[in-house]
């Protein structure tokens, strides 16, 4: 157990055209140490598990152990720690209604939506990808002063 009393939140903050993301536009909160943030394509058809996979992949590209708001490298090394792959499904899991499952699809899309979907998809030659985005944040909390460990 570490120094420090920490949480991690999983936000989802948009899903669509990044053309049309606002941003996140928060301030930094008491008690709010670290904040990363992820995106990515989608195409509505995803499951959960491969929303998680995704969510994991794209934190990992950042240098975790560099927060800019924090100076205390103690605490630097305890969020790190805290956001283990298991520790982020864990979160993910929480913002989802109860009983979710990992292969339960992401999106709440009707069976025409599915289909309409998949021909578009079908359809596109393009090499680029130009359809909606999922974008989203990790928060890590530091829910009280540390301990004298």
């Amino acid at each position: 157990m570490g120094k420090y009393k920490l949480e991690i939140e999983v936000i989802f903050d948009y899903e669509g055209y990044p053309e049309y993301y606002s941003g996140h536009d928060h301030a930094f909160e008491e008690g709010l140490v670290a904040c990363i943030p992820f995106g990515f394509p989608i195409t509505y058809l995803e499951t959960v598990k491969d929303i998680i996979d995704m969510i994991i992949d794209d934190v990992r590209r950042y240098d975790l152990i560099k927060f800019p708001i924090v100076k205390d490298m103690e605490l630097q090394k305890e969020i790190s720690e805290l956001l283990s792959d298991e520790n982020i499904i864990k979160a993910v899991m929480k913002t989802l209604p109860e009983g979710t499952r990992p292969t339960d699809r992401f999106f709440d899309i009707s069976p025409e939506e599915e289909e309409e979907i998949k021909k578009e998809l079908e359809e596109d030659d393009s090499p680029f990808y130009n359809g909606p985005m999922l974008i989203g944040y990790i928060h890590v909390w530091k829910l009280d002063e540390p301990t004298d460990q």
